[in-house]
């Protein structure tokens, strides 16, 4: 496990959260985190689920500290989910590939099992990882996305007093 993390990085931190405003607003008055951007409910193109289909649907945000991507989860729908499984707070940490499926069976010969595997709306492949019995939480891979992970990272870094701690997609392309 801990050269196949050394070997990817970890690009992010995943929490599960009961409310996205809430702890958007928590994470930045605690830590400094954010702003964090509304990424909506996504609506999948296909997601499942311990190998069965599910229509989970989720309300994501993602914001930085420094160097360091969060990503906070809201659940909308009551089926099944990896977010469930481990319960509300520190869910996930996330690497990077351009060969999803590669890292899955990489994982997989060291004994993590998959447990979710997503196509979004928008084409990018995610797999979530079961690796609660060694870390604690999930593991979860998905290609590059550095544009967005750079705009993030921008936001914080000129963000200013009296900044939303969640503010609008549309905010990270130069709108409202």
């Amino acid at each position: 496990m801990k050269d196949l993390l050394g070997k990817y990085g970890i690009k992010q931190i995943g929490f599960y959260v009961k409310n996205l405003e809430e702890s958007a607003k928590m994470f930045n008055e605690l830590i400094g985190a954010g702003p964090f951007v509304d990424l909506g409910v996504s609506e999948p193109a296909s997601l499942t689920y311990r190998g069965k289909d599910s229509g989970m649907r989720s309300r994501c945000a993602l914001g930085h500290i420094k160097d360091v991507q969060i990503e906070l989860i809201e659940v909308v729908t009551d089926e099944p989910d990896v977010y469930k499984d481990n319960g509300f707070g520190i869910h996930h940490l996330c690497i990077w590939s351009d060969d999803v499926d590669a890292v899955a069976e990489e994982f997989k010969a060291a004994g993590v099992e998959v447990a979710m595997e997503m196509v979004s709306g928008q084409g990018l492949k995610v797999v979530y990882m079961d690796a609660r019995e060694q870390l604690g939480c999930f593991i979860e891979c998905n290609e590059p996305i550095e544009q967005l992970w750079q705009g993030a990272k921008a936001l914080h870094e000129n963000a200013q007093e009296g900044t939303p701690a969640l503010i609008p997609m549309s905010a990270l392309m130069g709108g409202k």
